[in-house]
C-alpha cells in the first residue's frame, strides 16, 4: 500500500517490515484485523492497517461499513509500545529499540 502524509510518500513495498499482528485471510471476514509495523529508509515508523466491517479499519459505504486499511504514523516510542501491546518478540523489539530498553538484568 502507497499513501502521501505530509508530503511524504510511505509505501510498505519499499520499506523494512518491523512486525506484524494478526492476518486477513479473508476480506469478507468481519473482524479480520492485521497491523504490520513498518520502517522506511529514513528511519521513520508507521503501521498498515487492515481489517473487516466490523473493526475500526472499516470504511464507511452509502450501504454500510466494507473492509478498510489505512498507513499511521508513528514516532519510534509510538512503535516500541505497540510492539510491547501485540507481544512482538523480544528479538525485534531488542534489535529494534534497543537505545529505548532497558535491561533490568544489568541495571543498578
Amino acid at each position: 500500500m502507497q499513501r502521501v502524509i505530509n508530503r511524504k510518500v510511505y509505501d510498505t513495498d519499499s520499506a523494512d517490515r518491523i512486525a506484524k499482528h494478526g492476518a486477513i485471510v479473508d476480506k469478507g471476514d468481519f473482524h479480520a484485523l492485521a497491523e504490520t509495523l513498518y520502517k522506511d529508509s529514513n528511519g521513520e515508523y508507521f503501521l498498515h492497517c487492515q481489517g473487516g466491517a466490523a473493526t475500526e479499519y472499516a470504511e464507511q459505504t452509502p450501504n454500510g461499513t466494507t473492509y478498510g486499511e489505512t498507513l499511521e504514523l508513528l514516532t519510534k516510542e509510538e512503535a516500541l509500545d505497540w510492539c510491547e501491546k501485540r507481544s512482538a518478540s523480544s528479538e525485534t523489539v531488542l534489535e529494534e529499540f534497543a537505545d529505548l530498553i532497558e535491561n533490568v538484568n544489568t541495571a543498578q
